[in-house]
């Protein structure tokens, strides 16, 4: 398996770091709300937000962030390198958040299926 870059490491750590900052600071409040990593670099904005579609609200563009729901435990960098990853990846492959509380929509279009 090849090396990650330092850069990409370096953005996964951040995308970590700003999960679980939001753990840290807010314990059993923070589970079921969302935060928004920039794909550039793994940073945040560091809120908290009700909802995926509050997130993606607050953002410049939508598809230059993941959204990432919080859970009870913590998040591992190695986790983060693989949410920011496939972020990456569905929006250079033209996916969009057609519905920013449930899913993540495929374009129809036979290239990106092959």
């Amino acid at each position: 398996m090849p090396e990650t870059p330092q850069e990409e490491y370096d953005a996964a750590r951040r995308c970590a770091d700003a999960y679980n900052f939001q753990l840290t600071v807010h314990g059993m409040a923070a589970p079921g709300k969302w935060i928004a990593v920039r794909l550039s670099d793994g940073g945040s904005d560091a809120k908290l937000y009700d909802s995926k579609a509050d997130a993606i609200r607050f953002q410049l563009h939508e598809n230059m962030c993941a959204y990432i729901c919080i859970l009870p435990n913590a998040m591992p960098v190695d986790d983060a390198l693989s949410i920011l990853r496939i972020h990456r990846k569905l929006y250079e492959g033209g996916a969009r958040l057609a519905d920013p509380d449930t899913h993540i929509q495929l374009p129809a279009r036979r290239e990106f299926l092959r």
